[in-house]
């Protein structure tokens, strides 16, 4: 395994080849059964069950989009993806999980030469962060002393380092992408055990609590140098995902594994298409048009989202390889995501109203993926109307309503 302090600074080449990948993905389906046994007590636990914790470092689907100047496998967006959904039909919540770290350990490995040599020395940790509601910073000498409480630490049991977004003392401003990051060990927080929701319960969303925490200078990004900038002047610079803005990617990636799951509720209903039509002479579902009708549609809506995803996916690979994003095509992009949303929270209600009451015990796995994928779809960056009007406003040449780094 590559460390930073031993990886060659590498030139831009070309994202991990696809055979590498093709046996990530080959491994995620065999990895089905297992995540599916494991998933219920991991939503007892309310985090990833000891096993599921053990194969994600063992098997490295925590380093997935991680360089390989730093011990990753530098999967292309769309490969990533491509894994992703795959381990979704297994288990959404551990999907979340893996999207998490992922995206947060590569926003660090953008980040300032004293960070990632600080994360990175001994080889590509797991990062997992929050940065709403930020903590406080106060400046010391040689470094800073931090102080916050961070609800929404998906992927808490499993990440060694942690990204929190701060403010320094006395801010009192808005809370937007670009706040300043601090990065701080996890074994110097206090995880409080706060996450009682309904759906994506195993990721482990916890609190961490940091309480006077000493990091040195080179452990802290002010919002004038901002995480995820891209600045090919650093010293560790180089490879494809150096060149994507971080929004976009974490946006984007973070919709695969609701694919996964809404194709995995699509299975699920279809093998029922024997089951009779209650209340009706019909007999099984195979003599229902509507029931056929309404099926095909989720179908279709299903693969929209895959087609749009692997369109905004594309996009992304070849900026990577040097490719031009102009502001007007991240605005579509943003809004794109919004039409993928869309699909995919009408394609899980229609399969779930064809499961019928049934399919809401919670004993059923489609009641499963039906909560992961609700509460998933609510996260702020996919959220379709603020998508929709980012791009309607630059159509129109109306005031933007957030900063360019947020989409």
């Amino acid at each position: 395994m590559a460390t930073l302090a031993k990886a060659p600074v590498e030139q831009v080449s070309g994202w991990a080849d696809k055979s590498v990948a093709d046996k990530l993905v080959a491994r995620a389906k065999e990895l089905r059964g297992f995540l599916s046994e494991n998933a219920p007590e991991g939503e007892k636990r309310r985090s990833p069950t000891d096993a599921v914790d053990k194969m994600l470092k063992e098997e490295g689907f925590l380093q997935m989009l991680v360089p390989q100047r730093l011990g990753g496998f530098g999967l292309s967006p769309t490969d990533f993806c491509r894994v992703q959904m795959e381990i979704a039909k297994g288990d959404p919540a551990v999907s979340w999980v893996i999207q998490i770290i992922n995206g947060t350990t590569w926003v660090t490995s953008l980040a300032p030469d004293s960070v990632q040599e600080a994360v990175f020395a001994n080889g590509p940790e797991p990062v997992c962060g929050a940065y709403n509601p930020p903590g406080k910073a106060r400046k010391v000498d040689g470094g800073w002393i931090i102080n916050g409480a961070w609800p929404y630490m998906s992927g808490s049991r499993q990440a060694t380092w942690t990204q929190q977004g701060v403010v320094l003392e006395g801010y009192d401003g808005p809370v937007v992408p670009g706040i300043s990051m601090c990065y701080i060990p996890m074994s110097e927080f206090e995880i409080k055990d706060t996450w009682f929701v309904s759906g994506m319960q195993g990721t482990g969303s916890d609190t961490a609590i940091a309480e006077d925490v000493f990091i040195p200078e080179g452990q802290m990004v002010l919002i004038d140098k901002r995480a995820g900038q891209i600045d090919p002047t650093k010293k560790h610079f180089g490879a494809p995902s150096d060149l994507i803005p971080a929004v976009p990617m974490v946006r984007t990636t973070g919709l695969a594994q609701l694919i996964g799951a809404v194709e995995a509720m699509l299975e699920i209903v279809a093998a029922e298409s024997g089951k009779p039509v209650l209340t009706t002479t019909i007999g099984p579902r195979t003599g229902s048009g509507a029931y056929m009708r309404d099926l095909g549609e989720a179908a279709a809506l299903i693969e929209t989202a895959k087609t749009i995803l692997f369109s905004l996916t594309a996009k992304l690979d070849r900026v990577g390889l040097g490719e031009e994003f102009t502001a007007e095509e991240k605005t579509q992009h943003r809004a794109a995501g919004g039409q993928m949303v869309q699909s995919i929270h009408a394609a899980s209600e229609s399969l779930m109203f064809q499961a019928g009451s049934s399919g809401f015990s919670l004993e059923k796995p489609i009641n499963r993926y039906w909560r992961d994928i609700s509460m998933a779809l609510r996260h702020i960056q996919n959220i379709p109307t603020i998508g929709y009007e980012i791009q309607g406003r630059a159509l129109a040449g109306g005031d933007p309503i957030a900063p360019p780094g947020s989409y």
